[in-house]
């Protein structure tokens, strides 16, 4: 009978289990009432979206955008150790590329990806890569220059941030160093990002001499020197004077009546000057003498009242007629020294004299100059190239091919290093 009380009790739970699984599992709650909201529920504060770089500014061919990089970039960060490196940063102070403007830049930072990280990370980056490098030691300077490139660039956070990332970098390698922090002083420009402000052109550095002229820019002419050539009768070793004077016994032709060599024809008479006449040793030459009785004056003082009377013997001119030479103002005879040498009145002396001869060193042909004017270049022995046209440099393929820019120059700043953003 015990036995059988207990079945069914055994069996009863187990009805009784069943019915509460049942009920759970059909997601009928019982009806239960809730009470009325007291007061309002504060919703729950939504997470701050994460700041994440954009892509990479690439062209089809899988190089840098560098337009793409200046519309998007708002600053430029450039450190200089030695190396030298321009960060271009987005408003969000992502790094969206590095350039590397200098070879021990690119020999130090080439293994770093600057693209996506933030402006601290890259400072990061680049002061322990200098380190390595030993570009960096303690007691040097880092300098860093910001260029802003629009409204939205915050240079004075870029400034803090990257001076604490340059000391924290360094004192984690027990180094002290130099942070020179400034604006970047490009007159509203950046550093050239093709030719790393070099100015040259970017594919092949500085273009080669030119071939035609050798580097120099000028065409000269090869048969000639300075556009004249030499002489071939006398080599260039030639006297200018076609006549010498020397000094030898000959017979000089002297006139009879003044003494003087026949030669001398332009011989000027210092008593006559050349005229044959002596002036007269009276009046000088000017045909009247001073008047005697008024002293030449023209006039006498009265005694009575100091009165001028008119002298009567000159007429008040206080000259009078010379009588010596009758008023010619010339002797009445010839001047004895000067003379026009009489053909009939030569004689001959035996003397040393100065006689003209033809000078032997004296090339005819060049007329005593020693070189002719150059037939080829007409004396214009040197011109502008026509190859290089006065460049000195043959342009490389990509100088020529459709380049609004010089030989040589970058296509970019056009030979100034700096561009304007």
């Amino acid at each position: 009978m015990k036995k059988h009380v207990t079945t069914t009790i055994s069996i009863v739970l187990i009805i009784v289990l069943a019915c509460s699984v049942l009920i759970s599992c059909s997601g009928e709650a019982p009806a239960v009432e809730t009470p009325a909201p007291t007061a309002s529920v504060t919703p729950e504060p939504q997470p701050t979206p994460v700041k994440t770089p954009a892509p990479r500014p690439v062209t089809d061919t899988g190089e840098t955008d560098w337009e793409a990089v200046l519309e998007r970039s708002s600053a430029v960060v450039y450190l200089t150790i030695n190396p030298e490196v321009a960060l271009y940063v987005d408003e969000n102070n992502f790094v969206i590329c590095g350039d590397c403007l200098n070879d021990d830049a690119r020999d130090a930072y080439s293994n770093i990806n600057f693209y996506g990280a933030t402006i601290d990370e890259c400072t990061k980056l680049v002061i322990e890569a200098a380190i390595d490098r030993n570009y960096l030691t303690s007691n040097k300077d880092v300098k860093v220059d910001v260029a802003a490139l629009n409204d939205s660039a915050d240079t004075q956070a870029i400034k803090k941030t990257t001076r604490e990332s340059v000391n924290e970098t360094a004192a984690g390698h027990n180094m002290s160093v130099n942070v020179v922090v400034s604006d970047f002083d490009g007159q509203g420009k950046v550093i050239c990002f093709d030719c790393d402000g070099t100015g040259k052109c970017a594919y092949c550095d500085t273009c080669p001499p030119c071939a035609k002229c050798r580097g120099t820019g000028n065409m000269v002419c090869e048969l000639c020197h300075e556009g004249y050539l030499t002489c071939s009768f006398c080599n260039g070793v030639t006297e200018s004077e076609q006549f010498i004077t020397e000094v030898m016994e000959t017979d000089v032709e002297y006139c009879k009546v003044c003494g003087f060599p026949t030669s001398e024809k332009d011989h000027i008479c210092p008593i006559c000057h050349g005229s044959g006449k002596v002036p007269c040793h009276m009046c000088g030459g000017v045909g009247r003498t001073f008047c005697t009785e008024c002293n030449g004056k023209g006039y006498h003082i009265l005694d009575k009242d100091n009165s001028k009377s008119e002298c009567l013997r000159c007429g008040g001119t206080g000259l009078n007629h010379c009588n010596e030479c009758d008023g010619t103002g010339y002797e009445p005879r010839p001047c004895p020294v000067y003379c026009d040498h009489p053909g009939n009145m030569h004689e001959f002396r035996h003397e040393l004299a100065e006689v003209q001869i033809d000078n032997p060193n004296w090339c005819r042909y060049c007329q005593g100059q020693g070189t002719f004017l150059c037939d080829v270049c007409k004396g214009d022995y040197s011109r502008t190239c026509d190859g290089c046209e006065g460049t000195g440099i043959t342009p490389c393929g990509m100088c020529m091919e459709n380049g609004p820019h010089k030989k040589g120059v970058c296509a970019v700043c056009y030979g100034e290093g700096m561009i304007t953003p």
